[in-house]
Formats: C-alpha cells, sequence, structure tokens
C-alpha cells in the first residue's frame, strides 16, 4: 500500500529553515537561493493544509503545528542518514562548488583530471555548468565563472593560450602549415582569427570546401575524422598530439590574444576557499604538453 509523504525537498527545506531559523541559513545549507527555501516551504503548507511558520520581517518563528511536527521530520533523516553510511559508508558532501565553463575547456582540459580534485576534496560537490544551461542559473548559483578571449572581463588570468593547427594522420602529408591554406580546413565562430594567425590574413580564408563550427571540441572531432584540419587551442589537443592520433608542426603553433581568466560572478565578494581550491586545481592541471613516445612534444 502506498503511504502519502509530502515531497522529500519541502520537508528538507522545512527541516533545514526551522533548525537553523531561517531561511536564509537553510538556502545556504541546501545550496539554494532564500526564495527558493520559501517556496518549498510554502509547498509543503498547501499539503499539509496548516501553516508551519509565522513569518515576520525580519525572522521567521514556527507555528504550534510546525513545532510539533519539527521532531519527527528531523529524526526521520537522522534515520535515513545514519542508514545510509552503515550501510553504503556514504556521507553528503557538505559543500556545493558551481562553475560555469566553455564546453571545450571543460571536456579537454578539467574532465581528463577530475578525479584529482574530487579525490582531494570528498566534502565538494562539484558542479560543471556550459554555455548550453548557464542561462538557467541566477547570478547567485554560480562560485566561478571562466571565460576564454581576449581579456575583457573583470577577473584573473588563469591560462596565456597558444594555438596550433593541427590533422590526423589520414589527411595527408603536410610539408609546411603554409600548405593548409589550399586544404579543407575546419573553423570555430568566433575564432577564426586563429588561422589568421597561423597563415596569414589573406589565407586564412573560407573556401568552398572548408567547414564552420561553433565550438572548438567539434573542429577537434573533425579533424579527428582526417577530413579536416583544425586550428585550436593547443591545450585541447595535448592529448591527441601526445598520441599520435593528431600531427602538427613545430611553425603549427603562435601564440594567440585570447585567454583563459576565472571570474567572480557580481555579488560575491571573494572566492570561498573551495574555489580557491579549485581555480590552483585548474592551474596545476595545465601542465606542459605531454611528452610523445619519442620524447618531444608536438614532434608530429
Amino acid at each position: 500500500m502506498l503511504i502519502p509523504l509530502p515531497a522529500l525537498i519541502d520537508l528538507e527545506a522545512f527541516e533545514a529553515a526551522a533548525r537553523l531559523g531561517s531561511f536564509t541559513a537553510a538556502a545556504a545549507e541546501l545550496h539554494l537561493t532564500a526564495s527558493a527555501v520559501s517556496q518549498r516551504v510554502k509547498s509543503l503548507e498547501r499539503q499539509l493544509g496548516v501553516a508551519l511558520f509565522h513569518r515576520y520581517a525580519r525572522r521567521i518563528e514556527l507555528t504550534e503545528h510546525g513545532s510539533s511536527y519539527l521532531p519527527s521530520v528531523h529524526h526521520a533523516f537522522e534515520q535515513v542518514a545514519a542508514s545510509t553510511a552503515a550501510l553504503f559508508g556514504w556521507a553528503r558532501p557538505t559543500h556545493r562548488l558551481t562553475v560555469r565553463m566553455p564546453i571545450s575547456y571543460a571536456v579537454t582540459c578539467v574532465a581528463p583530471r577530475l578525479p584529482e580534485f574530487t579525490a582531494a576534496h570528498p566534502d565538494v560537490e562539484l558542479r560543471l555548468v556550459s554555455a548550453l544551461w548557464a542561462d538557467s542559473l541566477t547570478p547567485d548559483d554560480v562560485d566561478l565563472d571562466i571565460h576564454f578571449g581576449p581579456g575583457q572581463w573583470l577577473g584573473e588570468l588563469l591560462h596565456q593560450e597558444t594555438a596550433s593547427a593541427v590533422w590526423a594522420p589520414t589527411y595527408g602529408e603536410v610539408k609546411q602549415v603554409a600548405d593548409l591554406a589550399q586544404r579543407p580546413r575546419v573553423h570555430v565562430l568566433g575564432l577564426e582569427s586563429h588561422w589568421t594567425v597561423l597563415l596569414g590574413s589573406a589565407a586564412a580564408t573560407v573556401n568552398d570546401h572548408d567547414l564552420t563550427v561553433d565550438t572548438s571540441l567539434a573542429a577537434i572531432e573533425l579533424a579527428l575524422t582526417g577530413q579536416y584540419a583544425a586550428a585550436v587551442p593547443s591545450r585541447f589537443v595535448h592529448r591527441q598530439l601526445a598520441d599520435g592520433r593528431l600531427h602538427s608542426l613545430p611553425e603549427g603553433t603562435k601564440p594567440i590574444e585570447e585567454t583563459h581568466y576565472v571570474v567572480t560572478p557580481p555579488g560575491r565578494r571573494s572566492p570561498s576557499a573551495h574555489a580557491s581550491a579549485f581555480v590552483e586545481f585548474l592551474r596545476s592541471a595545465a601542465t606542459a604538453p605531454p611528452q610523445d613516445r619519442s620524447g618531444s612534444p608536438h614532434s608530429h
């Protein structure tokens, strides 16, 4: 028989607000906004048909119904937590860190080494948000923003960058980078200047056999097919150059204007300790290009 229960997320909001005596404090613990906590409590009150809090201008206070209900709800959560820890050895992370970053940077640079950060910081629940979901977050939801561009943001420099022309072994022999001007290439919207840096403005124009995509990640995947050469930030292809899936030439890597910056969103005075630790992790992950089998980076 199904036992009717209020929504657990609403019970969680009520328990935290009642225990801490504040929607704001409950929001900080649950990694929500105070408005979201308030809405969840109102949802619970609608389900129960009673008011659980008296709401005043600067404080909240449990009603008689709320005071009677709190011990049972609190005890139920404690029992679930104790049983989970005893059976599975699991403890809920005590901090949530939300970092918004470009998808290409997240996949090529952060994801391969992310286990190092999670192992060193098991108390942090990490959320990496790409541009696909960026608009669904409010400024209060984001702890750090990673931007890529010419540095017009009021932030801290994370990485200086170079661009590399890369191609797969099946693309055919490339004796010099200038040869790519007349061969199929893939361009990235907004980063067309990478080909200009590598080939010069006259040779970097889009030809009929070229293709344009909207992310460096897509450009790398197309280069791996052997049909196109791509010009992308060098750190995005360290692994592929090291294991031979992509080739380049020494002359095929040059400094670019764009850099990666880390920005603390407006309204946050300074990064938290966990946000600062994540920034240091990003810097440590930005090591020199991996060595290939011959011992020299980018020898292909």
